[in-house]
């Protein structure tokens, strides 16, 4: 792993991981604080190492110190909650020139809750793989992929002041290579991430220019933000014609049914008269992103195709005066374990209406 002023959180992180490994490697580019000495703690193999505002070079020295024949990658505020050692020891015993693909559960706040999306990144290489890009490094290689049974939990999206850095990385990469769709992405997510919907903008219409659509692989994350970032700026023929375009490309997709129904919903709200031919699209959305369910094909945020799609719903139906069918989506959302789910039940029991089966 890679480290700096990581105090606060890499002894969870190296408790998590200290009994399922043979060796920690730590580089660290300039801690001033305790963060090499509780590594040592561990009995890490730490190193030095100075910065070149390049996480890929970073990851290369880290990896040529490593004298094992699989390498794990990891970062200070991650911590593993779910490692099957026997599955792991079979597939690096039996997959030999094969990258294993771990799930990430990555921890966000929006509109003052903390979400969750889940996705599956490539960490767990032999020997002699590195990493290409100075900023949301990818591993350089053209082996075959495959899910392993790793789970790790990471936080570092909560409340980071990592803004500064990591944007004017990404804009200095892309000085070089300004048509890059994944660096363009990059770009629009920092700033999105930082409710800097307008400064996002121009990279998501370039991104959207030169995407594409059949190998890069983040097209349905990017097309998914875009469309919520168009609905934050109220740009709704824009965010119309790009549903348009992709609809038949991401229909098997919870999340953008979801983010669809976020979009129509703020559409007919914003201009009535003019968007209400667009009303029964809330419906449809969050209904497809409920039959769709969850699975592991795309980047998913927990709840799209469950729990948060049901809720809504309920929303939809109780302002239409349905309270019954308002009643039966809540309780959905609430068998999911959305406890914000209670409040909008209890209203409608207490108005004297029933759950029907």
């Amino acid at each position: 792993m890679i480290t700096k002023n990581e105090e606060l959180k890499i002894k969870r992180c190296l408790d998590s991981v200290k009994n399922l490994v043979d060796e920690i490697i730590v580089v660290d580019t300039g801690s001033t604080d305790k963060t090499k000495e509780i590594a040592a703690e561990f009995e890490a193999k730490v190193f030095d190492y100075t910065w070149t505002n390049n996480f890929s070079d970073t990851r290369h020295f880290a990896i040529k110190q490593s004298t094992g024949d699989w390498n794990l990658i990891l970062d200070a505020d991650e911590i593993i909650t779910n490692f099957n050692i026997d599955k792991i020891n079979n597939f690096i015993n039996s997959k030999e020139n094969t990258i294993g693909k771990i799930k990430i559960i990555n921890l966000f706040e929006e509109d003052n809750e903390v979400k969750k999306s889940n996705a599956f990144i490539s960490r767990l290489a032999p020997k002699g793989v590195y990493f290409e890009g100075s900023i949301h490094e990818q591993l350089d290689t053209s082996l075959p992929r495959e899910i392993v049974d790793i789970e790790i939990e990471h936080d570092g999206y909560l409340k980071t002041n990592k803004f500064n850095r990591n944007i004017s990385m990404i804009l200095n990469e892309l000085k070089n290579n300004n048509t890059d769709s994944y660096l363009l992405y990059q770009a629009a997510k920092t700033y999105y991430s930082n409710n800097m919907y307008m400064d996002a903008l121009p990279y998501f219409d370039k991104f959207y220019e030169v995407v594409n659509f059949n190998t890069d692989n983040f097209f349905d994350d990017a097309i998914i933000l875009y469309i919520y970032n168009l609905t934050k700026l109220n740009q709704f023929e824009k965010g119309l014609k790009i549903i348009d375009d992709v609809f038949d490309l991401m229909n098997n997709s919870c999340d953008f049914y979801f983010a669809c129904g976020v979009f129509f919903t703020e559409l007919v709200s914003y201009n009535p008269e003019k968007y209400m031919n667009y009303f029964n699209n809330i419906e449809f959305s969050y209904l497809n992103a409920l039959q769709l369910g969850e699975y592991t094909k795309f980047e998913i945020v927990e709840g799209t195709g469950t729990y948060l799609s049901a809720f809504n719903l309920g929303v939809f139906y109780e302002l239409l005066g349905d309270s019954v069918k308002a009643l039966n989506y809540y309780e959905l959302s609430y068998r999911f374990n959305y406890s914000k789910a209670l409040v909008p039940i209890n209203r409608i029991k207490n108005k004297g209406f029933k759950l029907k089966f």
